[in-house]
């Protein structure tokens, strides 16, 4: 007999909910099926029709996030035939600020450097194509101007999204633009 869908993923959804309360308090390391299981009201053999493990729910929500950015990325921001500071980075920012409960936790302390990594490398074409210079400057180079640009983003973004009362999307780019570029 087949569960029907919206059962399913009313379940996937508590459990994803159950883990991520515990995810913002600590490590995924640190976290056992047990407790998913019993903040979401199922038993383990329930978490195991879903899931292999926590780690496994970790990287759904994750990609989760980062499928978001990365159509962001590839449908509307690339299209264009220059970079629009305010306009692109107000587009991410307006993404973190939707979806800040996981952002804050999956940029923060306790979450995974991998994430981080996965993050700036779909955010690096956007750096490759408006703020390396057309001549080129030797693969080292590039790759510190690029890993420059992207720390700063993903910081600023992680710091952004850190703070209790945000500053407004505006005003961040705005001191952006005036101090920073």
């Amino acid at each position: 007999m087949r569960k029907q869908p919206q059962v399913t993923e009313q379940t996937r959804a508590n459990l994803r909910q159950a883990f991520w309360k515990l995810y913002a308090e600590r490590p995924v390391e640190k976290i056992s099926v047990r407790e998913i299981t019993d903040r979401a009201g199922y038993n383990r053999a329930t978490f195991y029709l879903y899931y292999h493990d926590v780690y496994e729910l970790l990287a759904e929500i994750e990609d989760q996030v980062l499928g978001v950015i990365e159509r962001l990325v590839n449908e509307r921001l690339l299209k264009g035939d220059r970079l629009d500071f305010s306009q692109h980075m107000g587009l991410i920012l307006r993404l973190a600020q939707r979806s800040r409960d996981y952002t804050r936790v999956l940029l923060g302390p306790h979450g995974d450097p991998a994430f981080t990594q996965r993050l700036k490398g779909i955010l690096s074409p956007l750096i490759d194509r408006f703020f390396l210079p057309e001549e080129p400057l030797g693969q080292q180079a590039e790759h510190i101007v690029r890993e420059f640009y992207l720390s700063g983003i993903v910081a600023t973004i992680r710091t952004w999204t850190a703070e209790e009362d945000p500053m407004p999307i505006e005003q961040l780019i705005g001191v952006i633009v005036n101090v920073v570029l």
